[in-house]
């Protein structure tokens, strides 16, 4: 941010924003959940992002499945839909980002793709639901709000 638009930005009033998002479980034959590493924080999260205006939510899972991973998936489930204040994000700009989540399931099926992927520099690994390594909050939450954590 420049100067101007930063000193500007003092006097604009925070906005607060509803933002949907879809997210997805997405496991392997062993039951073991597909994570993504950040590249930058280190922190590892489910699968999750933006619904694009026109598109379903389930396209939106699946699109963030494809995006974040290469891969897609044959059958996928609703679980819940996630809302609240522990669902938010504040920006440093004060702006403020409340989510509404659709939490979806999904198997992946095992090829030498994802096999290749996994474990690799693309930062994808598949965990026991009882041995998750630390997590950012969006995802820490949907995992303990659904009962998986």
């Amino acid at each position: 941010m420049d100067l101007p638009t930063r000193d500007i930005g003092q006097y604009i009033a925070k906005r607060a924003n509803i933002v949907v998002k879809a997210a997805i479980m997405a496991a392997n034959d062993q039951g073991e959940l597909l994570l993504i590493q950040h590249a930058e924080q280190g922190h590892w999260r489910i699968p999750v992002g933006e619904m694009r205006p026109g598109e379903t939510i389930e396209g939106a899972a699946l699109r963030e499945l494809w995006e974040e991973t290469g891969w897609t998936t044959e059958s996928m489930s609703f679980e819940s839909l996630y809302s609240g204040p522990e669902l938010r994000q504040v920006h440093a700009n004060g702006d403020e980002e409340y989510y509404v989540i659709a939490l979806f399931k999904a198997r992946i099926i095992l090829d030498h793709l994802v096999e290749a992927r996994v474990n690799s520099d693309a930062g994808l690994k598949f965990f026991d639901p009882n041995a998750l390594p630390p997590m950012n909050s969006i995802s820490q939450t949907l995992l303990e709000q659904s009962g998986l954590k």
